[in-house]
Parts: structure tokens; sequence; C-alpha cells
């Protein structure tokens, strides 16, 4: 009985002292175990989540979006245009589902390939670069005004078992996505696109690239 005389003096102080006692006032009396009642339980009071949580931001974030926003729309089939910056041989072993390969900033040089400047796009590198959010800016200074980075890139993506796409050579085709290759009028190549027909982008280490590139110009 004493001890709880002292639990109860101990609560009154810090209720008081912490400005608390109107909360506790407005709390009905809990007879039972120590659960609230179903009856009673309004869902209004819980807070709405916006943006996410911890490293995921949201749709209203300006300049990235999460990985679970970008997963839940690439399930939907709703997911934005998804351009992959890194280098053709990082992208052998899978690319984020939908994602089209166009190495370092190769995509100032394609915008005929981008979407209305009104629909989402998002830039993804390995592990969410500056150089990812750098073109995501200037896609967002050119009009593309919902270009966002992935947070956190490819390595939080796979790390997660969110979607990929493994590339694999077209029907009737010798080669894919990732592969190295030599052109028979000279140097080496990597393999950026393989389309149907066997008909390639190749990508060299100085950044240029090169389409329209048939498979009887190249061997490995």
């Amino acid at each position: 009985m004493i001890r709880d005389r002292i639990k109860n003096t101990a609560k009154k102080a810090a209720l008081k002292f912490f400005g608390m006692e109107w909360d506790a006032s407005e709390r009905p009396v809990d007879h039972g175990k120590g659960v609230a009642s179903t009856a009673s339980f309004d869902p209004s009071l819980i807070p709405r989540v916006v943006d996410g949580s911890g490293d995921t931001p949201g749709p209203k974030h300006r300049e990235d979006i999460g990985r679970t926003w970008l997963a839940s729309q690439v399930i939907s089939n709703v997911s934005p245009y998804l351009i992959d910056i890194r280098h053709p041989n990082e992208c052998a072993g899978g690319l984020i589902q939908g994602a089209r390969l166009l190495p370092g900033n190769q995509v100032k040089q394609r915008l005929d390939l981008l979407p209305e400047k009104e629909m989402r796009v998002t830039v993804y590198d390995q592990v969410g670069s500056d150089d990812a959010s750098a073109l995501a800016e200037w896609l967002r200074e050119q009009g593309w005004h919902l270009a966002r980075r992935l947070r956190g890139g490819y390595a939080e993506w796979i790390e997660h078992s969110e979607p990929i796409t493994v590339p694999a050579p077209p029907d009737g085709a010798r080669y894919m996505v990732g592969q190295q290759v030599e052109r028979t009028g000279g140097g080496r190549f990597w393999v950026q696109e393989a389309l149907p027909g066997a008909i390639y982008t190749l990508w060299s280490e100085n950044g240029t690239f090169t389409t329209g590139v048939r498979e009887d110009e190249l061997r490995r």
C-alpha cells in the first residue's frame, strides 16, 4: 500500500511537471486488462503517412523518389520512364524492370527518347550518387519537372529483392547488354542495347555510342 501511494505521488508530480494533467484527465479509466476497447477506438487519431518513412521519399519530394514508392509503381505497371546511367558491364546482372540503359550523360544527346515533359522520369545509378542527382536536376531544368533520382540506386533496389530484368540476347541474336564485343572495322565496345533482328547499340569507354550496328559486324 505504501508503494502504491509513492507511485501515485510520483505520477502526479510528473504530470504536473510536464504539463500533462489535461491528457491524463481525458483518458478513460481502464478497468480491464490494459487493452483499449475496440468500441472506443477512433482511427482518425492515427497520424497519416504522407511521404513514406525512413529512406523512402514519397511523390511530393522535389528531387528524389524512394525505393518502396518506385517498386509499388513498377509492380502496378504505372512506373515512370526509368533511365539507368550505369556502365554497361554493371548491367549484365540486371536492370530495374522497364529501365532503359543510357550510360553517363548520354540522355542529353538523346532527348528524343524521353516521354512528354509532364510524365515522370526516374534516373538511377549503382548507389544513388551525385551523378544521378545532377542528371535529374538537369532534366528538370529542361522541362521534365517530375524527373527524380532513385535514392539508394540499384544496390538498394536489389538488396530488397525488387523486380529486375536480366539481359538476354533477343531471339536469333548472339549478344546481350553488358557484353564486350569487337567491331570488324576495329575497336572494342560494350553492348548497350540489343534489339530484335540482331541490331545493336554499342557504347565505348570514351562515352560515344553507335546505333544500328548489325550482328555480322561484330565478334567476341
